[in-house]
């Protein structure tokens, strides 16, 4: 089985979407609280499945990205669009 998933990081959660290639199962939910031991919990389900892993460089995300790695998973991470978390309007 093939699973690609994506994680999004905020302070008290973390929210999760993943995808089963083979048959095409999405499946959605949240971690609480938004801790190492809550993803080490999650992870453990895709033992013995391939699985790879995105998520957005945010605060947090380097102790998902640890673990992540630690489960012998591989992860990537983008950085957020510049000025994200700016108070500012961009709209016109």
């Amino acid at each position: 089985m093939q699973i690609v998933g994506a994680l999004d990081v905020h302070r008290r959660q973390i929210t999760h979407k993943t995808l089963d290639l083979a048959t095409g199962d999405v499946r959605r939910g949240r971690l609480s609280p938004a801790n190492r031991e809550s993803v080490r919990e999650w992870l453990g389900r895709f033992r013995g499945c391939e699985a790879e892993f995105a998520l957005e460089g945010t605060t947090g995300w380097r102790y998902v990205a640890e673990e992540i790695e630690r489960a012998g998973r591989s992860s990537a991470s983008s950085s957020p669009r510049p000025g994200a978390n700016s108070s500012r309007s961009r709209c016109g």
